[in-house]
């Protein structure tokens, strides 16, 4: 059977054209990610139309999907695809153009996106959430000052292929001051998924300075890994987008807070380099503590990084450096360099490559078999 995804099907119909497919074939299943236009507001749209196994799958077009015999399709919209091709251009719908994810408030630092209808009960004091069979999980390491409109461009990636996804960001402060700030959201992140066992798989998806605000994480657990153990087995796989080091600090701060003002980045610039050196103990040797924990990392599990040679913030250089670490340490490691992009932005600049290297991570580790049966489990 062509396995349609399930929120286009729960989803009423709404006429588009077509723009432009990208098609992905990988071991077990093929993916149609369809970039469509809404006739009536003419607002650019993009879904994953369909998941096909990878043997029913003879070509795609920006018009259609050729299979390699008929497939009987299971819901009524469908009704009339029982023939070898199965059309997407007139019926096609944006998930969120009828069920909008529900975005909820963990803490101020810990935000979860869903695609479930119903909001979840929270425990304050343990962060648990009164929900059970809660599925696969992101744990997206937001990059600095990163806007809710840009972390849903990602959040929705994941939510329309089943996943929930947990968004944890450092502000300024807590970056520079890390015993009041990072490690106490690091502290409340693995709260969460100490709390809720019933996530799971995890992925780790990382951008800038969520490495150190990882490396953070990593460090509490490796404190107690009989404690958290259970944790670490549960994630399968980790991306790393743009990743930066310690040395990086005194450019993307200031980069970050101030993007279009020159003046005031080369101000923030000299206070930051002030800062490492004069509170060496209250915040420098915690950033060089995390680092080496990233570098070392106690997470063996394999691992993607988007990368660019034009970015001063997550250099080439510093992303090879963990990798090179890594890779010695038994690490299956996939780098991923382009020669022009932007930081924590290559979504954006290369969306269709980027998606398609990272659905080939994910079902490399497995990941996507776990969604898919879980998903259609359901149906």
């Amino acid at each position: 059977m062509a396995y349609i995804s399930r929120f286009t099907m729960l989803t009423l119909p709404r006429l588009c054209s077509i723009n432009s497919s990208t098609f992905v074939t990988l071991q077990k299943y093929s993916y149609v990610f369809i970039k469509t236009e809404a006739v009536f507001d003419n607002i650019p749209k993009s879904t994953i139309a369909a998941v096909f196994p990878v043997n029913f799958v003879r070509s795609v077009t920006t018009k259609k999907v050729l299979l390699t015999k008929p497939q009987n399709c299971r819901y009524s919209s469908l009704s009339s695809a029982r023939s070898s091709t199965i059309n997407t251009p007139y019926k096609m719908t944006e998930f969120d153009s009828r069920r909008n994810f529900l975005v909820q408030e963990i803490t101020k630092n810990l935000i979860l996106f869903t695609n479930k209808s119903l909001k979840k009960e929270l425990n304050i004091n343990t962060l648990e959430l009164k929900a059970t069979n809660t599925g696969p999980l992101v744990l997206m390491m937001a990059w600095l000052m990163a806007k809710q409109k840009h972390l849903k461009n990602y959040a929705k990636f994941y939510t329309d292929m089943g996943f929930d996804v947990l968004v944890v960001q450092i502000s300024p402060w807590q970056l520079l001051w890390p015993t009041k700030g990072a490690q106490v959201v690091a502290a409340d992140a693995i709260k969460f998924l100490e709390n809720n066992t019933s996530y799971g798989p995890i992925i780790v998806h990382g951008f800038s300075v969520g490495a150190y605000a990882f490396g953070e994480v990593m460090l509490q657990m490796s404190e107690d890994m009989d404690r958290y153990s259970h944790i670490l087995s549960r994630i399968w796989c980790q991306v790393w987008d743009s990743a930066a080091d310690i040395t990086e600090i005194p450019i993307g701060l200031p980069k970050a807070i101030f993007p279009k003002n020159q003046r005031m980045q080369n101000a923030l610039r000299s206070y930051t380099l002030y800062h490492l050196k004069t509170f060496h103990n209250q915040a420098t040797i915690h950033y060089m503590r995390s680092s080496q924990m990233f570098h070392s990392t106690i997470l063996k599990k394999p691992a993607l990084f988007f990368v660019s040679e034009n970015d001063p913030v997550g250099p080439p250089s510093s992303n090879k450096a963990v990798c090179k670490n890594w890779e010695r340490a038994n690490i299956k490691v996939t780098f991923q360099c382009w020669q022009h992009s932007a930081h924590a932005a290559h979504f954006v600049k290369h969306r269709d490559e980027y998606i398609g290297l990272l659905v080939k991570h994910l079902e490399e580790c497995g990941v996507l078999d776990t969604v898919i049966i879980r998903k259609y489990a359901k149906l």
